[in-house]
């Protein structure tokens, strides 16, 4: 590390104060990680001594002596170990001991696996197998915790004879204050998948945010009653009629600066097409289909939606239906009845997608268009946030990196913005939604992530300008209806799709 850095490093943690440093960029990223370190700890004490005494009581908080980055300090117990095999310094939690040798190894020469255990904040050690000895062994807080470490075992020793471990940081008598426990122990036995479970951090950053509210955990789509995700729509409905009575009839910003540029773009020409707006909300972009010429129909589970779309229609006769109605379950339409199907930000609020899928295939003629959009599965969902410093900054360029967070934790989540009440919101992987359109007869024609054009970021500079122009918060798919037995054999190899009733199989 830079020495000046190192000096600055020191003003920072000793005086709690921010400095300059001659290296802008460099400086704010340390000050980021800094503010990342959770506001409970001290910079003084061992960073993981502090881990442990919320679990364990009577566990000594040792001094920092050691620090391999330079923002959190860990003292002697948890700091780095000499490999008695390779010499290299290690991570004291990718160490083990092997005490019929009395050598500590490291994970680099002898592979660890994974061994699910609850113990103090963790929920799994690291297992190895010992060439020496040829018995199982586990890493050193694993050990410490069952009072198997080698600090643990025979004090007098300590003194006397020559020690296994090797600290980094070379300090007379580092294993005091000795703590084991008063027996010997070992973790609670849990599963695999409950070892790899972990809180969403991003979850409790966006909480301190304010700007939105969780209220739930992710759950499993099928553990999530479908009359609640329709009740609390309807209830938020309200809320959402209230904007678009005071807005003009073309969609939010998100749509009209974004999206919707990108969906007629895609769209193409449309005049004398049927057209299914499926998810329609308050049918803004089914009125603009009719404008252009289209046959347009419009379905939506709430309601109140509806009830507005029909007052619209009655101000200004479209020809436009509109049917209340489940996407999963669309009877009152014939097979293969549509040209194409559009669906705007609506399956990120659809809690059984699968079944969406394979009956808007249904419904569309061979070879009709499926175009729907969506919020990013990566960088639009609840597991990403920007990191912007000052907090409060309104200039979006001090925005400066994007944590993402669990992506493969698909679900539902009970989700509410500022006043809003609360709604179900899903979250899928890029995989489960091509697999899902696969399945229900779809080919991806092209997928599109849009972005806003320089017109429209020069006036609109505090919700565009250096944020959607630098990453995609919304993703388009354009999907073809094929048969997909008539498709080059290499193509189908592998693949399920559901024809009918029928699930065919290559």
């Amino acid at each position: 590390m830079h020495p000046l850095l190192l000096e600055w490093l020191k003003v920072v943690y000793n005086h709690n104060t921010i400095c300059v440093f001659d290296n802008k960029k460099y400086s704010l990223f340390i000050l980021c990680l800094i503010m990342l370190i959770p506001t409970d700890k001290n910079r003084t004490d061992c960073f993981y001594c502090q881990d442990i005494v919320k679990e364990e009581k009577n566990y000594p908080i040792r001094i920092g002596k050691y620090s391999s980055e330079g923002l959190v300090n860990r003292c002697l117990w948890h700091s780095k170990f000499q490999c008695s095999e390779c010499k290299g310094f290690f991570h004291f939690s990718f160490l083990y001991w092997c005490p019929t040798a009395n050598q500590i190894i490291c994970g680099k020469c002898n592979k660890p696996t994974l061994y699910p255990t609850k113990f103090w904040n963790k929920t799994y050690a690291y297992a190895f197998d010992c060439k020496i000895c040829e018995e199982p062994h586990f890493d050193l807080l694993y050990a410490e915790y069952t009072g198997k470490h080698p600090w643990q075992i025979n004090t007098k020793k300590l003194y006397k004879e020559e020690n296994a471990l090797i600290p980094i940081v070379q300090i007379r008598f580092p294993w005091e204050p000795i703590w084991k426990p008063a027996d010997l122990r070992k973790g609670k036995e849990i599963t695999v998948e409950e070892a790899l479970k972990a809180d969403n951090i991003i979850h409790s950053y966006r909480k301190q945010s304010g700007n939105v509210t969780f209220h739930s955990d992710v759950f499993a789509d099928e553990k999530i009653d479908l009359s609640d995700t329709r009740d609390r729509w309807e209830k938020a409905s309200h809320t959402f009629m209230q904007y678009y009575d005071n807005i003009e009839d073309k969609g939010d910003g998100n749509r009209r600066l974004i999206i919707d540029p990108a969906l007629w773009k895609q769209m193409g020409e449309i005049k004398g097409l049927r057209i299914l707006d499926a998810g329609c909300g308050n049918g803004y972009l089914a009125r603009e289909l009719a404008r252009k010429g289209a046959k347009v129909v419009g379905i939506d589970f709430s309601k109140n939606f509806i009830g507005f779309c029909r007052k619209k229609e009655k101000e200004e006769s479209l020809g436009c239906e509109f049917h209340i109605g489940s996407l999963t379950n669309m009877t009152m339409f014939e097979s293969e009845s549509f040209d194409m199907v559009v669906s705007n930000i609506v399956m990120v609020d659809v809690q059984d997608y699968k079944a969406t899928f394979k009956e808007i295939s249904r419904i569309l003629k061979p070879e009709g268009r499926f175009i729907w959009s969506n919020l990013h599965p990566v960088f639009g969902s609840n597991n990403q946030i920007f990191f912007r410093l000052p907090f409060d900054t309104p200039r979006n360029e001090e925005k400066l990196f994007i944590l993402i967070d669990r992506y493969f934790d698909s679900g539902g989540l009970l989700v509410s913005w500022a006043k809003n009440k609360p709604v179900w919101q899903f979250h899928r992987t890029l995989q489960e939604y091509t697999q899902a359109l696969f399945g229900a007869g779809f080919l991806i024609r092209e997928i599109i992530e849009p972005k806003p054009v320089l017109e429209d970021l020069k006036d609109n500079p505090r919700s565009l300008a250096f944020d959607s122009d630098r990453r995609p918060i919304f993703i388009i798919y354009d999907c073809v209806k094929k048969n997909v037995e008539s498709l080059h054999p290499l193509l189908l190899e592998g693949l399920e799709v559901q024809v009918g009733n029928d699930m065919l199989k290559w």
